[in-house]
């Protein structure tokens, strides 16, 4: 139950603009950016935005 839960939870991919500026090397402030003006889809939670990893290896 736990690997369906996994896999299927929508908080399982979720990666945080370091790693994402890692992937796309990029600094993290211009992730952030992007994130705000809404090229990455991202959510902020506070003061830290969320991004979905699946858009990286899944771009639509």
């Amino acid at each position: 139950m736990l690997g369906y839960y996994q896999q299927n939870h929508s908080l399982y991919n979720v990666i945080g603009v370091e790693k994402a500026a890692s992937i796309l090397n990029l600094a993290p402030g211009t992730v952030k950016n992007m994130c705000a003006d809404g090229k990455i889809p991202a959510k902020k939670v506070g003061k830290t935005w969320i991004i979905d990893e699946s858009y990286f290896t899944n771009p639509s």
